[in-house]
Parts: C-alpha cells; sequence; structure tokens
C-alpha cells in the first residue's frame, strides 16, 4: 500500500457550493459564520435578516468549501419578499449538496413544507443530496429532539440527517466533515484567501443594518434598508469617511430609529462604526441619515436600484 505523499499518488481537491435554504430564522446565517469561521452573514433574532444570497469560502487542505447563505422560505407580501423566495429558489438550482435547515424547536410547519415542495416535488432530490440540519437541539429534550427527526424525516428524502446547535457548536463538526467527504473532486472556485464574495461596500450596508435590527422595535427591522452614497480613504490625518442612508415606510418608522434627541441613531453609528472599522482596519467617520422613502418594498424601480433582482 503507498505511504500519503508517496510518488505517484494522486492528491484528491475536493469542491463545491452548498446551498442553506429553510423558513426564516432557523439559523442558516448562524451556520455559514461558523464553518467559514468568521462572520461575513449578519445575524440578529428577527426573522427575515438575509435579504440576498450571501457567499462564504472555507479553505482547507484538499478542499474547498462555498457555502450559500439564502433567504428563508416564507408567504411574501410584498415585492422584496417575491424577490427574496425567488432567490432562494433559484439557489438551489445550481448546488452541488443542500442543507435543509429547520429548528428542532417546532414540528414541521408550512413554510418547512414549502422548502421539501421545492426540493422534493420538482425532483432537485433526483440529481443532487440533500441533508436534514436539525438546529436549536439544545432548546429541547432527548426525546423531543427524537420525536422531530422522525417528523422532518417524513417531508423528504434526505440522504443523512444532523441534530446540531450553532450556539454551542455541538455536532457541528461531524457535519462539516461529512460536507468535505460528500464533495466531489473539483477546482478551486475562490482565492486560496477569499472568505466571500461580498465588496466592503456591500459588507458596510450589512452591517449598519445588522445594527438597526438590533437596537430597534418590532415595527421597523423589516421595513429599513441601508444604502452606503459616498466611500472615502482615509488621507492624512483624517479618518475614512462613509455616508450611508437608511430608508424607511413611514414618518413614525424614522422617529423610531432616530430616538428622542437622536440618541438610537447614535448608538447605531457608534455600534456599526466598530464592526466598520475592524472590517477596514482604519478609522472611520460613519455618518447615517435616516430618510423616508414610502411603500419602497413593493417599488420594482427602488429594489432594482439598490440590486434586489
Amino acid at each position: 500500500m503507498s505511504k500519503p505523499g508517496a510518488p505517484g499518488k494522486k492528491r484528491i481537491f475536493r469542491s463545491g457550493f452548498i446551498v442553506l435554504v429553510g423558513k426564516p430564522n432557523t439559523g442558516k446565517s448562524t451556520l455559514l459564520n461558523c464553518m467559514v469561521g468568521r462572520k461575513v452573514a449578519i445575524i440578529s433574532s428577527h426573522p427575515q435578516t438575509t435579504r440576498q444570497r450571501v457567499i462564504g469560502v472555507r479553505n482547507g487542505p484538499g478542499f474547498q468549501i462555498v457555502l450559500v447563505d439564502t433567504p428563508g422560505f416564507y408567504e411574501p407580501k410584498h415585492a422584496l419578499g417575491r424577490l427574496m423566495r425567488k432567490s432562494a429558489q433559484d439557489e438551489t438550482e445550481g448546488a452541488d449538496l443542500i442543507l435543509f435547515m429547520a429548528d428542532a424547536s417546532f414540528p414541521p410547519g408550512k413554510e418547512d413544507l414549502a422548502v421539501a415542495e421545492h426540493l422534493f416535488d420538482k425532483g432537485a432530490a433526483g440529481i443532487k443530496s440533500v441533508f436534514l440540519v436539525l438546529n436549536k437541539m439544545d432548546l429541547i429534550s432527548a426525546s423531543v429532539l427524537k420525536q422531530r427527526v422522525e417528523q422532518y424525516s417524513a417531508i423528504g428524502k434526505f440522504q443523512k440527517v444532523f441534530s446540531i446547535s450553532c450556539v454551542s457548536g455541538k455536532n457541528i463538526g461531524e457535519l462539516f466533515e461529512t460536507l468535505i467527504a460528500t464533495l466531489s473532486e473539483g477546482p478551486a472556485y475562490y482565492p486560496e484567501d477569499a472568505v466571500t464574495d461580498q465588496d466592503e461596500r456591500t459588507m458596510i450596508r450589512e452591517i449598519i443594518r445588522e445594527k438597526i435590527l438590533q437596537v430597534t422595535r418590532q415595527e421597523v427591522p423589516h421595513s429599513v434598508a441601508v444604502e452606503v452614497e459616498e466611500m472615502r480613504p482615509a488621507a492624512g490625518k483624517e479618518m475614512a469617511y462613509i455616508r450611508a442612508e437608511a430608508f424607511v415606510e413611514k414618518d413614525s418608522q424614522k422617529g423610531i430609529l432616530v430616538g428622542a434627541g437622536g440618541k438610537r441613531l447614535k448608538l447605531i453609528s457608534t455600534n456599526a462604526r466598530k464592526d466598520i472599522e475592524k472590517l477596514l482596519g482604519e478609522k472611520v467617520f460613519l455618518d447615517i441619515w435616516v430618510k423616508v422613502k414610502p411603500d419602497w418594498r413593493d417599488r420594482e424601480d427602488v429594489l432594482r436600484s439598490w440590486g434586489y433582482e
């Protein structure tokens, strides 16, 4: 038997696109960040945080995993929701492997069934592997978890089933090793030092939106969009300058976002600036303006101009 590294022994390089799908708030973005080893997707307790697909890249000896986070499957109520759902559906078409993520705290609901219908009723399972990943196992007992595995396994033809906790890290290592072993031989799709395909402007926009989600009331999060309008690198003793605009749909939402005496907006700016400075590696002056753009979630012209296709 040839020893590892012996002449004539070809080393297999495995690679592929792994798409994470599921209803909102199942932990897809958290799992993506965990597997990449750094934060590339924003997270919050609010459902529908992810609005566009986010790619995370994990490189290692003999492999490159390209993880694709998608918006959660839910019944859309506006044009933005329809584009988000289409994005999630489209990403599964080119996947080498699909992770169907579900919240183990609850039995399958209509949104979970909608994901299963898209994957299995359209024949996707016949041409690619679909793994069931039950997240939040730490929130339930072993007996309930066993029941959930049976309930979710019944809604699709899954090649493998994993129970994990993105918070504690339970079983994520096992899942990761299985993903590598499952992928076929292939090329490196991204440079060895890549962790995401997002540019700095996009990442800054998402950092600001994350901080808004973290400090605002339930009325505001789904109605907020952020665009970075200007970026100037540091020059001499001056800090880098970034001007961003946060759009809401109502004047009342603007008041909530700004807060009494501008305190809430100041907190958002401070929290966002810290993360942006870590990203850019330089001091930043962050200038955030709040504007009202009525019904922007249903205005396809606005959505297209902001990159929602």
